[in-house]
């Protein structure tokens, strides 16, 4: 199966949970402008160190980070080897 990282959760949860993402940022060593990119979608996805970082100071799985998008086989597009 394949999936695809949907929108990113990190506004709702800080939301849920009534966490500043300026205290967030200053708890993880992380820009308030940078949670704000992944939050708004200006920066499509974090990368596996970040999402990790993230979801261990949430308590969180990665996975929740992230809403996720089930790409069916008729729309994977595969890769070839160069030759």
């Amino acid at each position: 199966m394949a999936y695809k990282a949907g929108r990113c959760r990190l506004g709702v949860i800080l939301k849920a949970r009534r966490i500043k993402i300026a205290v967030f940022g200053e708890m993880i060593n992380m820009s308030p402008s940078q949670l704000r990119d992944y939050i708004s979608g200006r920066k499509p996805t974090m990368s596996l160190n970040v999402a990790m970082t993230i979801a261990s100071a949430l308590s969180i799985r990665i996975e929740e980070l992230y809403e996720w998008d089930y790409i069916p086989p008729s729309e994977r597009v595969r890769r070839t080897k160069k030759e």
